[in-house]
């Protein structure tokens, strides 16, 4: 494609915020091969902060599918909101039919990405999905689809996440406010949307973060959307001494920006892991039913904890035989030991 011709680009990006993080590579790369041109990004709310300060991106477009973009007439509704705007290319790292499906009836003239859920009619430049792809992790299958347009792909791809000044300050009187501002801070993300099968046992969590706080005098603060209000209590009931309990009290960029100020992050596979890495912030992470091969965190600072049993990885959301055996064998002091390398590792940089 002719690189001087196309001014605006609209990017369907995923809808989860872990999926999200980790196209951020694929749109690095996409700006790189096409310098001048604008870059729009479409993507439902719940991942939209993800994309905010980011230097590839000029504009975001909110994919409000519970209101005014629901249903048919909210297609059409969003369909006229992107016509109007007159992109020259969609580049579609969301797999959904309808994603093709919008780009198409916005007479978006180009349109790439994979050739799935019966869409690829709708494209003008069909990726094929094969087997190589699918076995490679995740950020290679956003890559990809930049590499079809012509994009160098990375050896080594790292998510970076952007934080703003007025962001880092206001993080900073947070703690400063409740007193944490020249403490030693350790956080924790007990939750994952996915399913049980991904949750590391609150109690696991609690004893790490018990034990991490009596040898560093450090303070526990612990993370997690209203969804995951009541397994961050269960943490937080069993966690002595001062710590905070900030689950959904904190949007998702204010969450972000207090994590910038963490020694160390301990979360099981989930968004915050994915954001963590992203960030920087020595992270050590938790698996279970699931495969860090595939979605593990890229970073330069980050610590994968997983014991294979005879049924992992699964990936189911439910344990089959409901005994968490590849969860429960990782041991609290196991990941407390892990905890604090990574920390010195951090520290050690500085």
């Amino acid at each position: 494609m002719d690189v001087g011709s196309l001014k605006r680009i609209l990017v369907r990006a995923p809808n989860w915020i872990g999926d999200a993080v980790l196209c951020l590579p694929a749109l690095a790369c996409l700006k790189a091969l096409y310098p001048s041109s604008s870059i729009t990004v479409l993507t439902k709310s719940r991942a939209v902060p993800v994309f905010r300060h980011n230097p590839a991106v000029e504009d975001i477009i909110e994919y409000e599918d519970r209101s005014k973009h629901s249903g048919i007439k909210g297609r059409l509704v969003l369909s006229g909101e992107i016509r109007e705007r007159r992109f020259d290319l969609a580049v579609l790292f969301q797999n959904a039919f309808d994603a093709a499906f919008i780009a198409y009836i916005s007479r978006i003239p180009m349109r790439v990405g994979y050739a799935r859920d019966l869409r690829t009619k709708l494209l003008t430049m069909p990726v094929p999905v094969t087997k190589e792809i699918k076995s490679r992790h995740q950020v290679y299958y956003y890559l990809n689809i930049v590499k079809a347009l012509g994009g160098a792909v990375p050896s080594s791809p790292v998510p970076r996440i952007y934080l703003a000044k007025d962001e880092l300050a206001w993080a900073g009187e947070f703690l400063r406010k409740n007193g944490l501002d020249k403490k030693v801070l350790i956080g924790a993300a007990p939750g994952a949307s996915y399913g049980p099968a991904k949750r590391w046992m609150p109690e696991h969590f609690a004893s790490v973060l018990k034990d991490f706080s009596f040898r560093h005098d450090a303070v526990p603060i612990i993370f997690g959307g209203v969804e995951d209000a009541e397994t961050c209590k269960t943490v937080s009931d069993q966690v002595p001494g001062k710590h905070l309990n900030l689950a959904g009290t904190v949007d998702l960029r204010q969450f972000m920006a207090i994590l910038s100020y963490l020694k160390v992050f301990i979360t099981n596979d989930s968004g915050p892991m994915h954001i963590s890495a992203a960030l920087g912030v020595p992270t050590v992470a938790v698996f279970g039913s699931t495969d860090p091969v595939l979605t593990g965190p890229l970073g330069d600072h980050v610590r994968v904890m997983i014991k294979k049993a005879e049924c992992s990885p699964c990936f189911e959301r439910e344990c089959l035989y409901n005994d968490f055996r590849c969860l429960a064998s990782i041991k609290p002091e196991e990941v407390l030991k892990a905890a604090e390398s990574m920390m010195a590792e951090g520290e050690g940089l500085k």
